[in-house]
This record gives C-alpha cells, structure tokens and sequence, in this order.
C-alpha cells in the first residue's frame, strides 16, 4: 500500500504465504467455483469488451478497484490484484450472495465515512497516504477497536476476498507456482512460506 519497493516485496510476499494455504485447504470444489466465477467475468469481457457490475454502483467499483490495487499492488512479480479483476470477482459474488452484499453495501459506506471524518475527502478522492493510513488502521484485529471495529470487519472479509480473487485466476496460480493435481515424488514446502508462518505465529494478531 505504498510505492516502497521493499514494502511491496514484503506484502507481495505475505500474501503468496496466505494463497498457498489458501489453494491447499480449498479444496477442488471450491476452486472449480472461484474458476467459474472468473471465467463468467472473462467470458463477458470478451463478448462485450468490459465488464458490467452485477451489484456495486460506479463509485463502489471504484472504490473496490482502489483496494484491490493497494492490498496487492503490480510489481516486477506480476500484474496488480485489480489488474485480474478482483473487484470484480467480488462484485459477481456479491451480485449472488445477500450476506456478502450487505457486508459490502454497509462496509463501503463506512470506509467513505471515516475517510471524509479524517481526510474531508471520500476514499478514492484521498492521497495514496491517506488511503494507506486508512486501510492500516482497520487491516488488523485490536483489543480494544472502538469506532473501528465495523471497518476492521469490513476490510477483514475484503481483504481475504481479493487475495482469493487474485490467487484464482491463472496469474495467481503463476504467482505461487500452483500446477495443479499432479503426481510428485515428493513435495516441500518452500523455505519463505515456513519462515512467513512461522513469524505469523509469533506475532500478536
């Protein structure tokens, strides 16, 4: 969520730890699912040259489209996660499932209100460094999250959404060498996902 090099590394990072995990316990049907959803996305791009929303209004888009672009931002590893369309993936989710498009319709008006209360500007008008101060504000559960807790909760569910709308699609798959159900002699974890775990469990959530 900000133009450091090695920040983004480190956050590219974090999140190829997280899709690894998140491929393994998903199980096929779940990713046949996410493949579909990609690939009805695709498939309208395709025939009518842009996605249309199924649920979000321009500037809800918008604003989606922003997040996915600093939860995972482009870099020399691979395309953006509103690049591959995260936003709307989520969107064609939302579109499907009422208990996710309440979230959504309710965590995005929240995340507006509280830039506009800090910025005097809504979210997408923000500086990057305001929309970065925002989002690492609500990116982690606290003890005592006050008049946060509804953004935390927002941007937990989003947060996970977009990673999982990034690492379903064949970019992703790149990104963390997926090939898919294959025979293998053997099979290792990579060193960096131990290391990325295991400073995971040493640190406080």
């Amino acid at each position: 969520m900000s133009k450091n090099k090695g920040q983004d590394f480190s956050r590219r990072n974090l999140f190829h730890g997280l899709s690894i995990a998140t491929v393994l316990a998903s199980g096929a049907t779940a990713l046949e699912a996410q493949d579909h959803a990609h690939q009805h996305v695709a498939e309208e791009k395709k025939a009518s040259g842009a996605y249309t929303a199924k649920f979000f209004n321009p500037h809800e888009m918008a604003t989606m489209r922003r997040m996915a672009e600093l939860v995972i931002p482009a870099d020399e590893g691979g395309p953006s996660a509103a690049d591959v369309g995260a936003h709307e993936f989520i969107d064609l989710i939302c579109s499907l499932a009422k208990e996710i498009a309440d979230t959504y319709a309710g965590g995005l008006q929240w995340v507006d209100g509280e830039s506009v209360r800090r910025y005097n500007a809504k979210f997408v008008a923000a500086t990057e460094t305001q929309q970065t101060e925002l989002l690492t504000a609500i990116a982690y559960k606290k003890d005592n999250p006050g008049d946060l807790a509804p953004g935390i909760a927002f941007f937990t569910l989003a947060r996970q959404m977009i990673v999982d709308g990034y690492y379903t699609t064949r970019e992703g798959f790149k990104d963390v060498g997926f090939i898919g159900n294959r025979a293998h002699r053997s099979w290792d974890v990579p060193a960096n996902v131990l290391q990325f775990m295991e400073k995971r469990k040493a640190t406080p959530q």
